[in-house]
């Protein structure tokens, strides 16, 4: 049937010539039918605008697909067409993630997204696919809230362990669910400082995904390297991170290599993560971290002077750790006898801090205090230990200097 020149008058047509066209994935042709699907149709064509919903969604045409799917929903209201409309949204804010493309407004369709999964998960608490899309939105969309994204993945496991064991196989066809689950779950551990539990999902996952690859190999082997390193591992760190380096792999390596240079760099070899950096990561394909951590190994190397070279390159476009960079700007001219450079850079960070994340910065204040003490100026470092003192954490160590430089 060729919608453009046999308008249909019943869904029929459009049923059987959208199924056929499924099967090759010619969304474009299943979404031509969309003009021939009345404004207010009625149940009969559910099943036609369902095809067209989906083929819109597979081009990334949110707009049309989420207003066919609504009346759809409106019309009969099934987990199946609630859990698609929250897929829409979901898929459009991960592509504004990555700007392809970007939303003008993402905020709508994130409480569209979490409108919907409510409704799927309502209507059908034990979806797995849904508990893993609201992981997944919790952890890479609304800013790492991973604590209530490591339960949305626990419980997509829980709920693959009540499939019957003769079920669980890598036919099933939330297997790969499952593997994604347990990748992303040790992600959000591992931001949580959970590493015993980051460590034993991203053991299983490379286990069960072995030779299967539904996560690539480059991201599970850094993944576990990463829990390595934290846990101060690093000899083993680094052998997980050569085999990353081993794996297929598209893309650039940039992330891995500068991984390779912090291991390496905390096993006292400064020399070898130099090289790492400086012979696999081009500079106009630096990050601001890697600038930074190269500035690190130049300081361990002695090279004050290139390492502060590598320091102002980070700062150039960093736009989030830059109370980082500027700790370290300090704390190299202080160790060089530098104390008014290192006071403005302690300034810098600790200001920069509060500005960007509305939190003090210990580091930098407990260092700015000790310079500012130093030279001789003791008003400064009572601001700076009065301003150390609103942290929780640190309020008993500043009041105790405020009490030392008061006596």
């Amino acid at each position: 049937m060729d919608p453009a020149t046999h308008p249909a008058a019943t869904p029929d047509p459009i049923v059987r010539a959208a199924a056929a066209l499924r099967s090759k994935n010619a969304w474009e042709e299943i979404a031509n039918f969309a003009g021939h699907i009345p404004t207010n149709f009625d149940r009969t064509w559910l099943s036609a605008a369902d095809h067209v919903v989906f083929a819109l969604g597979q081009l990334g045409r949110t707009g049309p697909a989420v207003t066919l799917g609504e009346r759809a929903f409106a019309l009969e209201p099934t987990h199946r067409r609630a859990s698609a409309l929250a897929y829409l949204h979901y898929d459009a804010l991960l592509r504004h993630k990555v700007r392809k493309p970007r939303l003008d407004d993402p905020e709508p369709y994130r409480k569209a997204f979490e409108h919907w999964i409510g409704e799927a998960l309502r209507l059908r608490p034990e979806s797995l696919v849904d508990h893993y899309r609201l992981g997944v939105y919790l952890a890479q969309i609304q800013s790492q809230k991973d604590v209530k994204a490591l339960q949305a993945f626990s419980e997509t496991l829980r709920l693959w362990a009540r499939i019957p064991e003769a079920e669980r196989t890598v036919r099933h066809p939330h297997f790969k669910i499952r593997i994604k689950a347990l990748y992303a779950g040790a992600r959000s551990a591992f931001r949580l400082g959970r590493m015993r539990e980051a460590w034993r999902f991203v053991c299983r996952c490379i286990k069960e995904d072995e030779g299967r690859d539904h996560v690539a190999p480059v991201y599970k082997y850094f993944l576990a390297a990463k829990i390595l390193h934290a846990q101060g591992r690093h000899a083993d760190a680094e052998r997980g991170l050569r085999k990353a380096l081993e794996a297929r792999h598209d893309g650039a390596r940039d992330f891995v290599h500068a991984l390779l240079a912090e291991v390496v760099l905390a096993q006292g070899r400064p020399d070898d993560a130099v090289q790492w950096i400086e012979l696999n990561v081009r500079p106009h394909h630096r990050k601001p971290y890697i600038w930074r951590l190269l500035g690190d190994a130049e300081a361990k190397r002695g090279k004050p002077d290139r390492a502060l070279s590598h320091y102002r390159s980070a700062l150039i476009k960093d736009h989030g750790g830059r109370h980082l960079t500027l700790l370290q700007m300090g704390r190299l001219h202080e160790a060089r006898g530098n104390l008014r450079e290192a006071r403005r850079a302690y300034e810098q960070a600790a200001d920069f801090k509060r500005r960007r994340y509305h939190v003090e910065d210990a580091g930098a204040l407990r260092a700015l205090a000790k310079v500012c003490e130093e030279l001789h100026d003791i008003q400064a470092a009572r601001s700076a230990l009065r301003r150390m003192a609103e942290l929780p954490l640190c309020r008993a160590e500043a009041v105790a200097e405020l009490e030392r430089l008061a006596g």
